[in-house]
């Protein structure tokens, strides 16, 4: 995020004495991650906009517990996670929208011959898609791991379950991806296919 720790603490605790430009500042630093997290969890974009707002009404409503608060991160996913079962306990039908509104294909670089290009734009959909198709709980965990870099500890920690459970739903996230393009790309290695899959071609390209 490009901000120090100390400069974050800081900030807290200006929120926490009612400093509402200090809050606007931390509203418009953790948004993007915020509304991101939600969209893991609900995958509706109109409903993230709600629980985002949610989200940020209670943590002004608690603003003078911020300046205790170790790791806002960790405290902001918890936030954002309790608010999404809500709403979907509140709502049971919920129109998902493809992981591509939130995941926009990069812009393609003139390096590279044109087939190349399209070789990794089919690549670059058809891993959307997979993505988008894994089981709710595979889907949120491999997410929070490749978008927000999140250790199995803290996962964990977030959703309220086992390391061991994030571990197992990671492997299955990571079968299921390689297993869905394997077939399409024959000629990719195993090891390129997975660097493909955690982003580090994916960002670069």
């Amino acid at each position: 995020m490009g901000v120090f720790v100390r400069d974050i603490k800081g900030l807290l605790e200006s929120v926490s004495v009612d400093n509402r430009g200090a809050f606007e500042r931390f509203y418009n630093l953790y948004y993007d991650q915020v509304f991101r997290f939600a969209y893991y969890c609900l995958g509706e974009k109109e409903a993230c906009r709600e629980v985002v707002t949610d989200v940020f009404f209670s943590v002004w409503q608690s603003r003078k517990r911020l300046k205790d608060i170790d790791n806002i991160d960790t405290y902001l996913y918890i936030s954002v996670r309790n608010e999404s079962f809500r709403f979907q306990a509140r709502n049971k039908d919920l129109n998902r929208v493809s992981l591509n509104e939130l995941l926009p294909l990069m812009e393609e670089e003139d390096e590279g011959s044109p087939e190349e290009h399209l070789e990794l734009k089919e690549m670059r959909e058809m891993l959307d898609k997979a993505i988008d198709e894994l089981p709710e709980k595979c889907r949120l965990v491999f997410l929070m791991s490749r978008e927000e870099g999140l250790k199995t500890k803290e996962i964990a920690e977030i959703l309220s379950v086992q390391e061991s459970t994030v571990r197992v739903q990671m492997k299955i996230a990571i079968e299921k991806l390689v297993a869905r393009l394997k077939p399409s790309f024959p000629n990719i290695s195993f090891s390129l296919l997975l660097m493909f899959i955690f982003n580090v071609i994916y960002r670069s390209a």
